[in-house]
């Protein structure tokens, strides 16, 4: 009612259309209100041109007000956010380690089962042309790891006469840096839901200690040997790769929102144990989570 304003005492009324989500602010769509009649304008107003003029205009003025200040709020044009989840490597891999005992060789290899580890992600993003952006996004991932290490022991008194051994060595640490520079386009699906997809490269460091030393017990006999401690080495290893991604936020007020994010990461490294032992692994993984958006 407010915005038919100063035509209503004229017999004239307008009536403001909802403009479409984030549309620009102050777009607004006029039409003459159908109330079953003729619309039409009183004696005094077509006997003088000029002043209907005046009163078409100050109506129209005090329209566009009201219907820029009911549309709901554009695009941000900046984002930034904060994600809690898990990363999924679905990774496993080895590294065999020579020795020397006994005047003879043994050896003996770790096997790490890198599964998944607890993950914090954080992003900021900027709208440059229509529906594409630019941004940046760092993920950390840390949590300790598990080798399974078998063992090849010389004999002490007989050649060519290995024993067996296996253990479990825990607390081995893996930290995980992900450098993420992205391309984004945003689609908004109503008023609160946006959907951004992301791709880019990724340039990750990581550090991952790695087993590089044992030591063992003889039985009393002689016939067995058991594992009984560990020398851990920490190497550290870079690479570049590539990730995609899927991030949604639902708007609670024009600024604060809820977000999930679901991105795929991938990228290979060699680290050298000793400066002699090459030991291939894979960075990045699945990454799952969810925070807060914040938008500008």
């Amino acid at each position: 009612m407010e915005r038919r304003g100063l035509l209503e005492r004229s017999g004239w009324a307008l009536a403001a259309q909802p403009s479409e989500p984030f549309a620009a602010a102050g777009r607004a769509d006029c039409q003459p209100a159908d109330d079953g009649g003729t619309i039409g304008a009183p004696m005094a107003a077509r006997r003088s041109p000029a002043r209907l003029a005046a009163l078409i205009a100050a109506a129209a003025t005090g329209l566009a007000a009201g219907g820029a200040a009911a549309q709901p709020p554009s695009e941000p044009r900046r984002l930034a956010g904060v994600n809690l989840g898990m990363q999924f490597i679905q990774d496993a891999f080895n590294n065999r380690v020579p020795f020397r005992q006994d005047e003879e060789t043994g050896s003996f290899d770790a096997h790490y089962d890198v599964s998944r580890h607890h993950a914090f992600d954080g992003g900021f993003a900027v709208r440059v042309w229509r529906r594409i952006a630019v941004g940046v996004a760092v993920s950390h991932v840390a949590e300790p790891t598990t080798a399974f290490v078998q063992a090849t022991v010389p004999h002490p008194y007989f050649f060519d006469s290995p024993r067996r051994a296996a253990g479990l060595r825990r607390g081995l640490d893996r930290r995980e840096v992900g450098l993420h520079l992205q391309g984004q386009y945003w689609r908004s699906l109503s008023e609160s839901l946006l959907l951004r997809a992301t791709w880019g490269p990724t340039v990750f460091i990581a550090r991952q200690d790695l087993v590089s030393e044992i030591g063992t017990t003889e039985s009393s006999d002689f016939d067995r040997v058991s594992l009984t401690s560990h020398r851990a080495t920490t190497v550290t290893a870079g690479s570049l790769g590539f990730h995609l991604g899927v991030d949604g936020i639902l708007f609670v007020t024009d600024r604060l929102g809820f977000g999930f994010n679901l991105r795929y990461s991938r990228g290979t490294a060699t680290v050298r144990l000793d400066d002699r032992i090459a030991t291939p692994f894979e960075l990045g993984g699945t990454l799952a989570g969810g925070g807060l958006r914040l938008a500008f």
